[in-house]
């Protein structure tokens, strides 16, 4: 056999082009010299990737470690000091920082780029809940992503409740300040060709052209169940999988104290998942789906996301991977399977940062 070191550099070209997810891209740079040298980003060509799991320490404040579930373990551990006691969201690969002074930046892990927001000061109730900062914006979501060279947006849910609705903001590239939306109360927002869509406590699925002539009127189109007032505590995501809008709702328990250290009554972890794909018509019903197919949800504190993973191995379909992120419940991360309500750890490394808690990444090198 030759020297795989040796091979012609069009030839290893061709292959790294070949490469559809980015942690076999960086395991190819990996493997000598002469293929680093071709590993570089304009010949990645992959498009769809299965989220990471972004994992920071307590102890080494400056780092984060990106975990491959497929792999089952840390890929790349980068130090990234800009996101210093900071809250970290994620979007289309990019990280949404804010810090305890109402500094909000994009910041992209991979390729250092930041990009400086306007300030949350004149946020409505940010005063009140200054002491809360770090968790004042619960969610952010890009429309597209800033290196594609076109005008984007972010939208935030922020000053959520206690029970994780809150009110909408948003963001345009091309603006100097924010713009609010007088709706509030939603629970979750999530971008679908254009359009940022957002579930309310009614399961009403609102839309939002935000880089049209009228951003803050929504567009129903369509209904999701209905949050409602029960006892079983739920909390609705919004997410595209396969061509149609679903709303999925996390059953969410309280645990006894006693297994927990501390004396916090109120504590909570993720029981099952409920799935509907959003109907026009029936107001606070949906359609309840049993199956994910060949897809798989990620969800937690990112921008939500399905992924086909039939392109893939080592990720199990019709199943949701998910992050519990309460603060009174700590974090555990696991994998709830659509077809027979079983729950499963998904990772089970160290993870102790209450600041930046786990979080899914779309790993990109742009």
């Amino acid at each position: 056999m030759g020297n795989w070191a040796e091979l012609p550099e069009d030839i290893l070209v061709l292959i790294a082009k070949q490469i559809t997810l980015f942690e076999d891209f960086l395991f190819f740079s990996g493997v000598c010299r002469s293929w680093r040298f071709v590993a570089v980003n304009d010949n990645f060509k992959g498009s769809e990737q299965i989220p990471w799991l972004m994992l920071s320490n307590k102890d080494k404040p400056d780092e984060r470690q990106f975990v491959s579930i497929r792999k089952g373990g840390v890929i790349r551990t980068v130090n990234l000091p800009e996101a210093r006691g900071k809250r970290c969201l994620e979007t289309l690969g990019w990280l949404v920082t804010t810090s305890e002074d109402g500094d909000i930046n994009l910041f992209h892990p991979f390729t250092r780029v930041l990009i400086n927001l306007p300030h949350i000061s004149n946020f409505e109730n940010y005063s009140a809940r200054r002491n809360k900062s770090l968790s004042f914006i619960s969610k952010a979501v890009l429309s597209s992503r800033p290196e594609e060279g076109k005008d984007y947006v972010l939208m935030v849910i922020y000053a959520a409740g206690y029970k994780g609705r809150g009110h909408l903001a948003f963001w345009r590239s091309r603006d100097k300040s924010w713009i609010f939306v007088d709706i509030t109360w939603f629970y979750d927002i999530n971008f679908r060709n254009g359009l940022c869509y957002g579930v309310d406590g009614s399961g009403t699925v609102h839309a939002f052209d935000v880089l049209g002539p009228n951003p803050t009127v929504p567009l129903v189109v369509g209904y999701g169940p209905s949050h409602g007032y029960s006892a079983v505590l739920k909390q609705p995501y919004v997410v595209e999988s396969a061509g149609v809008v679903l709303v999925v709702h996390r059953i969410i328990r309280r645990v006894s104290p006693s297994t927990f250290s501390g004396d916090d009554p109120y504590i909570f972890e993720t029981s099952g998942f409920t799935v509907f794909e959003v109907d026009s018509s029936a107001i606070g019903k949906g359609v309840e789906k049993t199956s994910l197919g060949d897809h798989a949800l990620f969800l937690g504190d990112n921008a939500s996301v399905s992924v086909d993973v039939s392109r893939f191995q080592g990720i199990k379909a019709n199943c949701i991977y998910y992050i519990d992120s309460f603060k009174q419940g700590g974090n555990y991360m696991g994998i709830y399977n659509m077809e027979d309500g079983s729950l499963s750890p998904c990772y089970e490394g160290e993870h102790c940062s209450l600041i930046c808690p786990p979080t899914w990444v779309n790993p990109s090198p742009h």
